[in-house]
């Protein structure tokens, strides 16, 4: 997992488009938080986080996707680009290792980045007395530092499960992160947070199954031992 988790990291600390488009989405949330925390007030400052987290769960899976494609095009405006892979994904399902562990792995940086875009509208919220550290422990808070992670992985699960082989067939799966975000955008609008976090995990663990089945599917375990 480790070793996973340091290649993504080398191949986004490399790319320069990678850190271009994080440092713009990064700005882009500040600016949009904190714009309707001062338009509804500070008293509506959580329900704001609450709305935002599902729609920032939606970048981080799309800027790291080039991990999972390093030999391929994944920042071009041509539909046609091939996709390649470097072999680590097969090499773990043919070495009869869990494909469990490689699906989390891959979701970790992502995860780790929709954190650090969630960051810097927190911290300018509580400089600017909108947010308090107790109001950190309000149920929409928790909802949203819980939302940020828990959404981004079911939308890694669903580009990982894709198996694009070119950035047409990759942006397919991109879209259809916009349903997963939107809903649960909708969701936290419509039932308390409480009961809007458990149905975010379990649908966390479903993507899991399903992209751990896509896997086994996919890739035979042609190295296992016949014994």
């Amino acid at each position: 997992m480790k070793a996973i988790l340091w290649k993504d990291w080398m191949i986004c600390r490399r790319s320069r488009p990678f850190w271009l488009v994080t440092v713009l989405m990064v700005v882009m949330m500040l600016v949009y938080i904190v714009g309707f925390v001062m338009w509804l007030g500070n008293e509506n400052t959580t329900m704001v986080f609450m709305l935002f987290g599902p729609m920032i769960a939606y970048f981080p899976p799309a800027l790291t996707a080039g991990t999972s494609y390093p030999n391929g095009h994944t920042l071009t405006m041509s539909m046609n680009a091939p996709l390649k892979t470097d072999g680590t994904v097969e090499a773990m399902r043919c070495s009869g290792r869990s494909m469990t562990q490689y699906l989390l792995a891959k979701s970790v940086l992502p995860m780790m980045l929709g954190l650090v875009m969630l960051l810097p509208p927190v911290l300018y919220c509580l400089y600017g007395g909108a947010l308090t550290v107790r109001s950190l422990l309000t149920p929409e808070m928790v909802y949203t530092l819980i939302a940020v992670p828990a959404l981004t992985f079911v939308n890694e699960q669903i580009l990982l499960a894709s198996r694009a082989t070119t950035t047409g067939t990759l942006n397919i799966p991109i879209l259809i992160t916009f349903i997963p975000m939107i809903g649960f955008t909708l969701m936290s609008s419509l039932v308390s947070p409480w009961a809007a976090l458990p149905i975010m995990l379990g649908a966390g663990v479903l993507a899991l199954g399903v992209s751990a089945l896509r896997s086994r599917h996919d890739y035979p375990t042609t190295f296992r031992r016949l014994a």
